[in-house]
């Protein structure tokens, strides 16, 4: 695949860029509005834009204008017929605030609630909060990704992404990305690392990981495993079950991924 890269990191560029290369892909990286011109010209093909949530604002402005201009079918040469490649969006996340040790119900009960003046100066109620960086102004369309990697991720992750959107389609529609584990949803396969050849699983250790996955890392109880993986009726099933959960979590430890257990419910880490 063509693709372009649009981030002010250097090293995240010299990263990414490694790994797609690696893979055989044509890569070109834009860390500022000058080198995004210069590997990108109004029109050019290019299959996949991988873009850095916390690149410079000019550069996503401009990356957006130019997306823009392909939605709309306006090539650089005025033939109008450029076509929109993909785009994937490395987000990161939110920083998750410190817990605070004094922050206990006793403690807030004995604190006062501080006093909140209201003047000319303060911001009306309800006022709209600034857009996020990848809404831009008002004036520069916003960007609207055909998948979402969240920070930090790993090379197989990445290339399971740029797979998937290679083959057409999101990754969502027939593929289910769980770290370094990507699932073929239509034809019930489970790989690892970008590995050409599917993983050992029998069809209940499948269903399994695949029900744990689709879970988002909510626990699932076991009777909910049970349901899917063997229908609901006799004892024997729940033997059955125990078996499969206990084959499986074997073979997802010898890769780094552990299925946890709290009491009967169950979630894949």
């Amino acid at each position: 695949m063509d693709i372009l890269f649009v981030t002010s990191d250097p090293a995240l560029a010299s990263a990414v860029k490694g790994t797609l290369e690696s893979a055989r892909h044509t890569v070109s990286a834009a860390s500022d509005v000058d080198s995004l011109a210069g590997a990108w010209p109004h029109g050019t093909p290019m299959d996949l834009v991988i873009i850095d949530d916390l690149s410079a604002h000019d550069l996503l402005d401009e990356t957006r204008r130019s997306l823009s201009r392909l939605m709309d079918g306006k090539a650089g040469d005025g033939t109008g017929t450029a076509v929109r490649p993909r785009t994937l969006l490395l987000s990161t996340p939110p920083r998750t605030p410190k817990a605070n040790p004094d922050d206990t119900p006793q403690v807030r009960r004995q604190t006062p609630l501080p006093t909140i003046r209201k003047t000319g100066r303060a911001k009306a109620d309800g006022q709209a909060a600034p857009p996020s960086s990848l809404d831009g102004a008002s004036s520069v369309p916003p960007i609207h990704a055909d998948e979402t990697i969240v920070k930090p991720f790993s090379d197989a992750e990445l290339l399971s992404y740029v797979h998937a959107l290679e083959s057409g389609g999101a990754a969502d529609e027939t593929t289910l990305i769980h770290g370094d584990l990507m699932l073929d949803t239509r034809n019930r396969q489970a790989f690892y690392r970008s590995g050409k050849q599917p993983l050992a699983l029998s069809a209940r250790e499948y269903t399994t990981l695949e029900t744990l996955i689709r879970a988002n890392g909510e626990f699932l109880s076991f009777d909910e495993l049970l349901e899917k993986v063997c229908g609901t009726g006799i004892f024997e099933q729940r033997d059955i079950m125990d078996g499969t959960l206990y084959s499986l979590t074997r073979k997802m430890r010898r890769m780094g991924f552990f299925i946890t257990q709290r009491g009967h419910r169950y979630r894949i880490r």
